[in-house]
């Protein structure tokens, strides 16, 4: 019997020094166009929105009250999350990656997935892209699609090329058109944008099912996997991107209305994820990272859109907080940043830390080399903040960052402080002159204090000038 209860305890210290020795599964689940105000945790009333697994996961673990993108439209966070780089270093200096244009990455950059594959982890992106594929810009995604996410880090890639309803109107999954049947081509319809669908000879996407099909991708693709290896799946939702259309199950379910049953969508396929990981054994070895592209998206046409009507039954997208997408103000940039990890990341933590999308590549290194810095040489933009979370007693300050809106105008933030560039400074609108705000004591940006600060913002302009010349990562601020 005392042989028998050695051996039975030899075994399970085996079994609790593998299971803390083993790598982390990563889920990196990205909201498309989820402003900071759209889920409870973030002040949503719940007469209005359910949220409940994204709630559960600020309350089981952190959640950032000062968390940015470095765009605030689609294309630029993307690529600056998945490269660890500001998108203004490429050919991209406005706008977003259009729906024929090449792929925006390029073949030599070690990406997030890149690295991750190197420490033996399998990796699928599934859901929107939105980067590009092909060496140039194409006329159709027929034949073999090159330089997509299989050419940069993706063992499996199952995606919506451009947004919901974009042009194309298929699934890619890996480098084919999902269930292509010929090449035939014959344009119809036409998109929510107003331009045709292409009408490819594949299965088209149903707008209220993509989530569902996407979601239902991630749990095959996640059977398929060997258990006994680390997965990290980018899964890059297009709720709650335009045109709003929820799907069947969500339907009517909220007190905002289609918006709002939208935002459900994102927290019940969340809850889908959580589950198949709680029944397969794989939930405590499993980080969670939840955030968003860019702020929420408020149309002009308000009394016919679905934001409007949530906005207007008392949902505030994006918080308090000035502008939305597409504009270089808070509400563009400021996002929803939630890390679960049970058992490694203290629960109900809050922090004010200044951290970004950008800076997911530097985190994750450093998290799974418990500590250790990422080579200098790659994701040039991205600074850790892994002892926000590891030593939160210790003061945490990040170089300045740097954000992008959609007409390339640029911002700088270095702590309370945010200095805007000019755009026009002859304009007799000036709002498109250089602008300095203090966000401690006008988080609304109503007061332009550059008269009253010129050191400060020549102090923001000189750094904005040598960013562009080389990495933020790569030389000491002030």
């Amino acid at each position: 019997m005392k042989l028998l209860i050695a051996v039975l305890s030899v075994l399970l210290y085996c079994n609790i020094t593998f299971a803390q020795s083993k790598k982390p599964n990563i889920i990196l689940f990205f909201a498309d166009d989820f402003g900071y105000g759209s889920t409870n945790i973030y002040g949503a009333s719940k007469d209005l929105i359910q949220t409940p697994h994204i709630n559960q996961l600020a309350e089981e673990g952190i959640h950032f009250t000062n968390a940015f993108t470095t765009g605030s439209v689609c294309s630029p966070t993307r690529y600056g999350l998945l490269t660890g780089e500001y998108s203004w270093r490429t050919s991209l200096q406005k706008g977003v990656v259009n729906t024929k244009d090449a792929c925006l990455i390029d073949r030599n950059t070690k990406t997030l997935p890149s690295y991750l594959q190197g420490l033996g982890y399998n990796t699928a992106a599934i859901g929107k892209w939105h980067l590009g594929y092909k060496n140039e810009r194409f006329k159709n995604l027929l034949g073999t699609i090159e330089n997509g996410p299989n050419d940069h880090g993706f063992d499996y890639n199952f995606t919506v090329p451009n947004n919901l309803d974009d042009i194309h109107k298929i699934y890619i999954e890996n480098n084919k058109i999902y269930g292509l049947r010929s090449d035939k081509i014959a344009a119809y319809g036409g998109s929510f944008y107003g331009n045709q669908y292409v009408g490819y000879d594949a299965p088209q996407r149903v707008t209220e099912q993509v989530m569902n099909d996407l979601t239902n991708k991630s749990i095959e693709w996640l059977s398929s996997i060997d258990k006994n290896e680390p997965f990290f799946l980018y899964f890059s939702s297009v709720a709650v991107h335009h045109p709003i259309t929820p799907s069947p199950e969500m339907r009517g379910k909220s007190n905002a209305g289609a918006y709002g049953d939208f935002i459900q969508d994102i927290d019940r396929c969340l809850g889908v994820l959580i589950d198949y990981l709680e029944k397969n054994g794989l939930r405590e070895n499993t980080m969670i990272i939840f955030a968003s592209d860019n702020g929420g998206d408020i149309p002009n046409k308000k009394k016919v859109m679905p934001e409007n009507f949530a906005i207007n039954k008392g949902l505030k997208i994006n918080g308090d907080y000035k502008g939305d997408k597409h504009t270089i103000w808070e509400g563009g940039f400021r996002i929803p940043m939630i890390i679960n990890h049970p058992n490694n990341i203290k629960k109900g933590m809050q922090s004010d830390a200044i951290v970004s999308t950008v800076d997911f590549y530097a985190f994750i290194g450093e998290y799974l080399n418990n500590g250790k810095e990422i080579d200098k040489n790659y994701a040039i933009d991205s600074h850790s903040f892994y002892k926000v979370i590891k030593q939160p007693n210790k003061k945490y300050t990040r170089a300045p960052l740097i954000h992008r809106d959609v007409k390339g105008r640029k911002a700088v933030r270095d702590g309370h402080w945010k200095f805007i560039e000019a755009k026009n400074t002859a304009s007799k609108n000036e709002n498109l002159h250089a602008q300095l705000f203090n966000l401690e004591e006008d988080f609304k940006e109503e007061n332009n204090i550059i008269d009253k600060h010129p050191k400060k913002a020549a102090e923001l302009k000189a750094y904005l000038t040598a960013a562009k010349e080389e990495g933020t990562r790569l030389f000491i601020y002030k």
